[in-house]
Order: structure tokens, then sequence, then C-alpha cells
């Protein structure tokens, strides 16, 4: 997939601008893939719900966390969108899934690889049926904030945004959905894309001393562990602020 341009990727989403949000989960893997649409609820269905008030509080959000990105490293190339989360009675996206839906991503990827030992992995969708919606990264590369030891040291303030604290959803379960909800387009964090990238996710705790982080690397989606001072150019982030349930 070709990038866009960064006029063009760091643009606020808008109530006039709710098509284009549309238009998004009609093409994303939830709908696109046979064997995900048949797990999870219609993302863009429950989107077509919702009233001016939601799309307000979307655009306020988007552009709360544009604002904050665009002076971040590396923050003219994330795209900011809405991010779906299918709860964990549809379809778990903390876990590994298997070529039979991988390969219809890309006929390139195999299973998954999953560190044996990951720990479950925090779920942010909780007891909402439908799952949760949220404006995050959502394109191909996140941003750049330094290393996982970095990032939790942080004072709060340093991410807050609109009163969220944007590390608390850098977890496992929201990357594995932004490759989802990718679909066929791209891949995130891919190793064919111009420069490859891997997101870290402390907003999941220490596992054996290691940080997590999530990588298409060699023909797999990887779900990592890796050193937590690690804080490279290719190491990056996907900041996300939770919405409200629709």
């Amino acid at each position: 997939m070709t990038e866009r341009s960064a006029s063009d990727r760091l643009v606020p989403v808008t109530p006039l601008q709710r098509d284009a949000e549309l238009q998004r989960m009609d093409q994303s893997g939830w709908t696109q893939i046979p064997a995900l649409a048949s797990h999870v609820p219609d993302p863009g269905e429950l989107l077509r719900r919702q009233g001016a008030a939601w799309w307000t509080a979307v655009s306020d959000l988007a552009e709360a966390l544009t604002t904050w990105i665009s002076g971040q490293r590396f923050g003219d190339v994330a795209e900011v969108g809405v991010l779906y989360v299918p709860p964990l009675g549809g379809l778990d996206t903390r876990r590994p899934l298997d070529a039979s839906i991988r390969s219809l991503q890309h006929p390139s990827l195999g299973d998954d690889f999953a560190d044996d030992r990951l720990g479950e992995g925090k779920d942010l969708v909780g007891s909402a049926a439908d799952g949760r919606f949220f404006v995050a990264v959502v394109g191909i590369h996140g941003i750049s904030a330094g290393s996982y030891d970095d990032i939790v040291s942080a004072p709060a303030q340093d991410f807050t945004v609109a009163g969220q604290d944007v590390r608390d959803a850098m977890t496992r379960q929201l990357w594995g959905a932004r490759v989802l909800q990718a679909g066929t387009r791209f891949r995130p964090d891919g190793d064919d894309n111009p420069t490859w990238t891997f997101t870290l996710l402390p907003g999941e705790e220490l596992c054996d001393g290691a940080a997590e982080s999530g990588t298409i690397l060699k023909s797999k989606v990887r779900f990592r562990l890796g050193k937590p001072n690690r804080g490279i150019s290719s190491a990056r982030v996907a900041p996300a602020l939770t919405l409200p349930l629709p």
C-alpha cells in the first residue's frame, strides 16, 4: 500500500467524515474476511446506529489525539481513525490465529507466532456485548516515544489527552484488532512496508522482565517479548482513546 501524504494523513475525524469511517469499517477485515465476519458483530452497522452526539465525541477526541500526535516523532505518518475491538466471546484479538485466517489477509501469511511466556493480556472491552470503539492509530505505523521503560516511567501528564492516559490502551488486544481491521488493504508493522516497525505495548505489564510488542515479520504476525530499554526508531506505539459505548 502506498502511504498518503502527510496533509491527508493527519486530518481529524469530524461529523462530515462519518462516511469515511463507515467506509473504513465496510472495507475492513471485520466485514471483508468471512472467517472474521462470522464471529463478530458488523462494526459498520453499529456505527450507523450512532447519533450526532456520539459522532461529536468522535470528532472531539480525534482532534485532540491528532493534535497530540502531531508533536511526536513520526507523527506525520500516523493515521488516526476509529478502531473496532470485538468482544472476547466473538474473537479474542489477544490470541494468535492460524493460517486459515491469516492467509485470507495475505497469501504469504502463515500461523501466528506467540512467545509462550505471554500471559492472558489486558481486556479493555469487558462486558460490552458488541465490542468497543476507540479513536486510535489505525494505519501502517505508529509514533516513536522511546523504549518501554521510557514510556511507562514518564509523568502521566506527558501522555494524557482529553483526560485519558493514552498508554492505557497500548495493549496487545488493540494491536491485534488493528492488524485484523486492516484486512487485505495493508499490514501494520509489516516487513513489506517501506519501513519495518514494531509496536511496543506499554499498556501491558512486563512478562518475565521483557516487554511485549507486535509486528509482522517473515510471513508471520508475531506477538513478541523483548528488551524493555530498546528505544530504536523502529519501535513505535499506537496511542488510543476510549469512545463512549454505542
